[in-house]
């Protein structure tokens, strides 16, 4: 029988979702939790979208056989099992045929950036400090550009395990909103006395770039976001942003935004 684990995480303790011979992962910790609590000598997961060293998740989706009978008090004893920088969610059955990677319809990320003078002592874990002008028509430019179906071979380190670099980016947007606020919610609502969204006032100097799409590839949002800020900031042209959607080298695209401005918010099935 297939379960489902919905799961959130800090990423800063871990070297990322997968697991490591140098180092603790979400994975392995997960999994050495369910070997116990299920009294079994191990169990596989599979997740829906491998994240990297430092990278957060609010809504991870991961699944796994398992023919027994499962515990009532599974979620409780998994968090009891598990360190403060995991939380799960809860364990539920899972449709015949269901693999949390494979059955998965779209992801949705958001990288938070902090955007002022002076840094913050909330942020060093949580958003990538940029203390530098940048231009928020620039960034929105390049968020328009990324939608639809696109070549992002740029955007994926060169050594990569991928062999395929087409990718269908349902919706990318920039928004300015001091909490993960996504962008058809409270972002999209106008005040009724200056008839402006927040993100219009610029009431917040956290930005956040939304984007939703059919799957990514390894560390393709931070070098996204990355590449838009050298733009905003008048480093790369917009011109040159879009050449690099045609399928153009990673050398051609920008650097990659720090792990810890980076969040797994949903994954659509």
């Amino acid at each position: 029988m297939t379960w489902r684990l919905d799961i959130e995480y800090d990423g800063t303790p871990f070297k990322g979702w997968a697991r490591q011979d140098n180092g603790p992962s979400v994975q392995a910790e997960i999994e050495r939790a369910l070997a116990i609590a299920l009294r079994r000598e191990q169990v596989s997961l599979t997740v829906a979208g491998r994240t990297d060293a430092g990278v957060h998740a609010l809504a991870q989706v991961a699944s796994f056989e398992h023919d027994g009978e499962m515990p009532s008090t599974i979620v409780r004893s998994l968090n009891g099992l598990t360190s403060r920088a995991i939380a799960i969610r809860a364990v539920t059955a899972a449709p015949a045929g269901f693999d949390a990677r494979r059955s998965a319809l779209s992801r949705t990320y958001c990288y938070r950036v902090l955007l002022r003078r002076s840094a913050s002592p909330f942020a060093p874990d949580r958003a990538w400090w940029i203390s530098r002008p940048v231009s928020r028509q620039l960034l929105d430019e390049c968020a328009s550009a990324v939608v639809g179906e696109h070549d992002f071979t740029a955007f994926t380190p060169t050594d990569t395990y991928h062999t395929r670099f087409q990718r269908i980016i349902h919706s990318a947007v920039w928004t300015s909103e001091a909490g993960l606020v996504p962008p058809d919610s409270a972002s999209g609502q106008v005040d009724g006395e200056s008839g402006q969204r927040p993100e219009d006032r610029g009431d917040s100097a956290y930005l956040q770039f939304w984007i939703t799409g059919d799957s990514f590839m390894r560390s393709m949002v931070r070098i996204l976001v990355g590449t838009m800020v050298e733009v905003a900031d008048g480093t790369r042209s917009i011109e040159s942003f879009h050449r690099l959607l045609l399928g153009a080298e990673r050398p051609d695209a920008g650097m990659t935004a720090p792990a810890q401005g980076l969040y797994l918010v949903s994954v659509r099935y």
